[in-house]
Order: C-alpha cells, then structure tokens, then sequence
C-alpha cells in the first residue's frame, strides 16, 4: 500500500538511532540497577528486532518485538515499532491491532491516531478514518494536527466524489428513491455543494414533493456561479407553480402558410384544480381561426374555425410523461355555416418529452453547440368529427446553435405525422423537413418564432384529395407558450 513505504523509510531511520543508543542504555542500566534476566532478554530481542528491521528482515523482526513485548507489554515504542514493521512487511491489519492498543492506553498519543487513520484510510475504513483524523487534529503539536486535518479534509473530499458518483449511477439506473436517499446524505456531509443542492431540487420536484424542492432550489439561488442561479430559479419558479392548489396554462401559435397563402390563428387555454396528484378538473378554451376560410355556396374550409368552450379532468400518469384526459364542452362555429353550436366530447392521451438544452436556458450562450431535441404525442377520440380518432406525432432533433445570449437559436430536423381512423385523406399526412427557431426575448422565454419547409404527402389515397399527393410548405410561426 502506498503509506507502507513513508512508514518503512521513517521506520528505519528510527532503528537506526535506536541500534546506536540501544547500548548505552542498557550499559547506563547495568550500574543503575542488579542484572535481571528477564528485561535483559527482552531488550536483547527488540535490540535484535531493530537490527533485522533496519536490514528489511521483517518477518524476524516482527517474532522478536513480539518476543520482547511478551516479557514487556507495557513498552509503547517497541510496540508502535512493531506496528511500523508489520506496515513496512505489508501486514496493515496486524500493524491497526498494535495502533489500536498503543491508543487504548495512552488516548492523549495523537501520533498513534494519525497512524490509525492513514492504515485505516489504506484499509477503506473511512468512517473509522475521520474519526482518528478528527482526534489527531486536535494534537497540541500544530505539525502533525495541521497534517490530521489535511488527511481528514482529502477523506471527505473523496468519499463526497464517491458518494455523489454512486448516486449519479443510481439515476442512470432509474433507481430515483436510492439516489435521493444518497443525494440526501451527500448535501447533509456539504451543505455549501450547489450541484448536489440543484440535484436534489429536481428529485424532490419528480417526487411530487414541491415543498421540498423550492427549499433545495432557493439555497442553490445564492450560488456565485450565474449558471446555477439560473436554472435554480427555473427550478424553484417551477416547484412553486407545482405547490399551488390551482393550475393554468396558455399556448398560442398563430403561423402563416405559403401553400394556402393562409394565416391560422390558434389559442388553447385552461386553469383548473389540484385536488390530487391524479386528478385535476379544469375549464378550457380551444380558440382557432383562419384568414381564408368561407362558407356560403363555394365554401372553403381550410382549419377548424370554432370556440369550444369545455369542462373536463386530466390525469397526470406517474413518471411516464403522459396524462389522460376528457372534455364536454359546445364548439361555437365562427364561420355562417351549419349549426351555430354544437355538442364537443372529446377523451385521450397526450405525452410530451424534451432532451437536452432547451431554447434561452441557463446554459444558452456557454458552448458553442449542444444538442436539443422532444417527442409530441397526442392521440383522441372526437364526436364533432364523426366519432373519429386522430393520432399526432411531432418529433424535433437539432442543436442549439452558437449565437449569442440575446439571440439564442435552434436548427431542428422536424417530422410530423398524422392518423385518423376514418381515412380522411387531411388526417393521414407525412411531413419532414428542416426547421429554424428564435428566441424573441430573454425576458420572456416562452416567446419564440419558428420558420419551417416542409415536404409532405398523403398517406392515404382519395379521389377526392384536390391538392395531389404530394406537397411542399413554408411555415412561420410566433409561439407563445406559459405554465402558471
């Protein structure tokens, strides 16, 4: 182990002065007191033991300490030398069970505890570790305690790189409740950690413990470094919409069209209860409106034209990203055809998943390219359609771009897909194409414009599809979207 040769190397040159002085002693001795055998044996062995110590004969110099302690136990430096030379043999356990009665007797020998915490560091003991290096650091020698609290503050160090590289594990395990228990004692051992403090903001926040994550977020907030006081804000702005007993959102995305020279206009709104984690009613509004639909007897319908007003009740599915839904609700038809309303029932899934960096995070502005990307899934049954299902998929993959902090910009490869379970031949589309997305401003970071091209066809054959089967678009759109 690597402190067995500091040990040797100091070992030795103790022998060395203990072989030279050794003799004199016992001749001082000999005028002093009447011979006694028995301590004359003894002091022959260990002076014997220190001349096969100093000669790298370890094994016998371990039998004779061992021999001389046995006529002399209570001989604390035979036995501290012992302990160095089983060190120096690569015997640490019997070297910690020397140490360790050395220190039993004598608690006020701070030497002895710095040694037992450098074996029992080498032995992966690490608790035992910081309990010797907090006692040798309170030794009155300001050498060796300044030593004991280096050696108890490297420990520390390195068991919080383990501690947190464990849990990062768990997390890629999926293993959620281990890693918060982990993260938990890793901020307890370093409150000051801004990493560990964020981490743990995010686990409380999945865990549906919003309480607990504002507490974790506001302590990272007061971090130095901009980054993390940014995403700890999001964080906490976040945990704080998630504590509140109500719910809203707003999402408007009016776009412009080249294939029908068209704008549409679409708003959807809805605020609602937390009763429960798992069910939540709300009221909603699902507003669009285009610039060239008409009716009369050319009618020329190019987008839903209507105002459903609705009640209904999501259910968020645990850890899965997904929430089911159902909605009764009268659609008002803003175009002078049909009936004025009507009843609007719609019931299904929605999932949405982001990756990466989002557009004007925390980190926009720091690298020069990062990766960015999400998946939309929505899939429904609808009575105002002719009790038809209709599936959406929007898949976006790209990176952020290397523009400045005001201008943060995406450039994204978007396909879209749409289903139906009618066959209608507008419900069944293919799309692809490049796509380029702007953030307005950084004070409003919901704010966002998109330009799209688009190649798409029809996936389903109709004779009465008037546009052909295939198809390119340009499309721009100014997107705002809010959680409150």
């Amino acid at each position: 182990m690597r402190y067995a040769s500091k040990f040797k190397y100091a070992m030795q040159f103790g022998l060395i002065v203990a072989i030279c002085v050794a003799p004199v002693n016992l001749v001082t001795n000999g005028y002093a007191n009447p011979p006694q055998v028995q301590a004359t044996d003894a002091a022959g062995a260990a002076d014997q033991a220190y001349r096969e110590a100093a000669a790298n004969e370890h094994s016998a110099a371990i039998r004779d300490f061992r021999r001389a302690l046995a006529t002399e136990p209570s001989n604390i430096q035979w036995r501290k030398d012992l302990g160095f030379t089983y060190l120096a043999a690569g015997l640490p356990q019997q070297a910690r069970s020397e140490f360790q009665t050395v220190y039993a007797e004598h608690p006020d020998d701070f030497g002895a505890a710095l040694q037992l915490g450098l074996i029992s560091q080498g032995l992966r003991r690490d608790e035992e570790a910081e309990k010797y290096f907090e006692q040798a650091s309170r030794s009155p020698d300001p050498r060796l305690a300044t030593q004991a609290r280096n050696r108890l503050e490297e420990l520390r160090a390195s068991r919080q790189r383990e501690l947190k590289q464990s849990a990062y594990e768990m997390l890629a395990q999926k293993r959620s409740r281990d890693a918060l228990e982990l993260f938990e004692r890793i901020h307890r051992n370093d409150p000051k950690d801004a990493a560990t403090t964020l981490q743990l903001g995010y686990l409380y926040a999945s865990a549906n413990r919003p309480r607990d994550a504002k507490q974790m977020f506001a302590m990272a907030r007061q971090d130095s470094d901009p980054v993390v006081k940014t995403q700890a804000k999001a964080g906490w702005d976040q945990a704080r919409r998630d504590s509140r007993p109500w719910f809203a959102s707003i999402y408007a995305a009016p776009f412009y069209q080249s294939r029908f020279s068209n704008e549409i206009n679409p708003v959807i709104a809805s605020i609602g209860l937390k009763t429960s984690r798992y069910f939540q009613p709300y009221v909603g509004l699902r507003f669009t409106r285009d610039l060239h639909s008409r009716s009369g007897t050319l009618p020329r319908i190019l987008s839903d034209n209507s105002a459903v007003l609705s009640a209904g009740i999501q259910i968020p599915l645990a850890n899965t990203g997904i929430t089911a839904f159902a909605e009764a609700g009268i659609a008002i038809n803003l175009l002078d055809q049909g009936p004025r309303a009507i009843p609007d029932y719609r019931a299904g899934l929605r999932w949405f998943r982001p990756w990466g960096h989002v557009l004007a995070g925390p980190r926009a502005g720091h690298q020069p390219i990062s990766m960015t990307g999400s998946a939309y899934a929505d899939v429904a049954y609808y009575t105002r359609y002719d009790d038809n299902i209709i599936g959406y998929l929007q898949l976006r993959e790209g990176v952020n771009l290397p523009a400045p902090r005001v201008l943060p910009m995406q450039l994204l490869a978007a396909v879209n897909f749409v289903k139906d379970s009618r066959g209608q031949f507008y419900n069944n589309v293919a799309e692809a194409g490049p796509a380029l997305r702007i953030g307005l401003f950084r004070v409003l970071p919901g704010l966002s414009m998109e330009a799209q091209y688009l190649r798409g066809f029809y996936v389903t054959h109709d004779l009465s599809n008037p546009y052909g089967p295939r198809y390119g678009d340009f499309r721009v759109f100014l997107i705002w979207s809010r959680s409150f």
